[in-house]
């Protein structure tokens, strides 16, 4: 969606075509790295950031094996990885579908997609703003 606000300068007022930015965190078991990336290509979505992270929540780990088979402990946190990916608001939409299409319904393997709104973006190399940014 394209919005036009009116941006008042000490001597003049101007109207500032801004498109709005989304950012995406994909929280995947990590195995799914790889086909995320495949769903981002296709999409022509040009970027993503991965880490690798721990955490709890609904889905409860499993027990490991320790002291050479001996014994079992539960780990407290599951390894996880974050995806994040800055996208245009109309492709917010398509894109969570794509995913709960791919990878939802499975209630032990757990994840979650956080939205949330970006203000701005800017490119250090070429200095381009926003849309253009990313």
């Amino acid at each position: 969606m394209l919005y036009t606000f009116l941006v008042f300068n000490y001597n003049c007022c101007s109207f500032v075509s801004m498109v709005r930015l989304k950012r995406l965190e994909i929280i995947i078991p990590h195995r799914w790295l790889s086909e995320i990336d495949d769903v981002l290509k296709g999409m022509q979505i040009g970027g993503m950031s991965a880490t690798r992270i721990e955490g709890r929540g609904k889905v409860k780990p499993l027990a490991v094996s320790v002291q050479r088979g001996t014994s079992y402990a539960t780990p407290e946190f599951i390894p996880r990885t974050k995806v994040e990916v800055i996208v245009r608001d109309d492709m917010v939409e398509e894109l969570t579908q794509v995913i709960l299409e791919k990878f939802g319904g499975d209630p032990n393997l757990g994840g979650k997609i956080f939205i949330s709104d970006v203000a701005g973006a800017i490119d250090f190399v070429t200095m381009k703003k926003d849309e253009e940014a990313i």
